[in-house]
């Protein structure tokens, strides 16, 4: 006789891995930390692996659980999908989009501000994160990255590629004038784009080779964002994505300084769950997420 597989244990370790403990599972669940424990063991046994390392209140997902999870998780959400149409509910699931705080901040804020004129129907929450993120764990729907290759087993689409430009504010502007090269080391904001990043553009790629760049100068920053925040408040001139400052420039809070547009070493891509590929809201974003670009 065939083995029927225990779907209660499969829902306590679903539960389980994604809230991070028994305790937390049975919560959310609506029993005890020991049923949980005991349905996990009863899918330890029925596969023969071990599913978690405990330590104590706390538990490690291994290899084995690795393996599972993602899968399970994913499953688990599709049969919710499921029940809901099946039940016809009136709630809308909400989109959830992850991405960088620079990305978020920016250039997905002047995108999501021509969904709404659009009146796109379908809520959506944005969550700020670097990567990696966990879509499984943290329920994202999509995710915007820069630059790696790190969601190889979800659909992955290119959404730009960007160049980076001199930005100041109008004061700066008209204090120093409109040539970047004319401008002292002191007055020229460095991003960090971090250890992953070692070959990305800097001030250094904005000149010749007779000059070179006195990083220790001028004031250093985390994000473009905060770059793009102390450049208006005339902390020096920014070197940024221009996608990201576009919104800035239109305003005239912002201005462009005379410097060849830099070349990003990567592109900007998307990431969602294959089973959203055809997703009429997943879609709707992708399209305004790709315009005039």
């Amino acid at each position: 006789m065939k083995a029927v597989t225990p779907l209660n244990a499969l829902r306590a370790f679903e539960v389980a891995a994604r809230t991070g403990s028994f305790a937390n599972a049975a919560r959310e669940m609506g029993v005890s930390s020991a049923a949980v424990s005991q349905q996990v063991k009863i899918l330890e046994e029925f596969w023969g692996k071990l599913l978690f390392i405990r330590q104590g209140n706390r538990i490690t997902l291994t290899d084995a659980g690795l393996t599972a999870y993602p899968v399970l998780g994913q499953s688990m959400e599709a049969l919710e999908d499921l029940s809901n149409i099946m039940r016809r509910t009136e709630r809308k699931k909400r989109i959830v989009v992850s991405a960088p705080q620079s990305v978020a901040t920016t250039w997905l804020a002047a995108k999501l501000a021509r969904l709404e004129n659009l009146e796109q129907a379908t809520p959506f929450d944005i969550r700020v994160a670097e990567d990696p993120v966990d879509f499984v764990q943290d329920k994202i729907d999509m995710r915007i990255f820069y630059g790696h290759d790190l969601y190889g087993d979800y659909q992955v689409e290119k959404l730009f590629s960007d160049v980076l430009v001199a930005v100041a504010s109008p004061g700066f502007v008209s204090e120093h004038g409109q040539r970047v090269d004319h401008i002292e080391d002191r007055h020229l904001i460095h991003t960090d784009w971090g250890r992953d990043y070692s070959t990305s553009p800097n001030w250094n790629s904005a000149f010749d080779e007779t000059r070179v760049v006195d990083h220790n100068a001028g004031l250093r920053v985390e994000t473009s964002s905060t770059a793009i925040t102390f450049a208006m408040q005339g902390f020096g001139v920014a070197l940024v994505p221009a996608e990201m400052v576009d919104m800035y420039l239109s305003s005239g809070a912002i201005r462009k300084l005379d410097l060849d547009p830099i070349a990003m070493g990567h592109e900007y891509r998307i990431a969602f769950p294959k089973r959203l590929v055809a997703n009429s809201a997943i879609q709707s974003l992708l399209k305004v997420f790709r315009a005039s670009m």
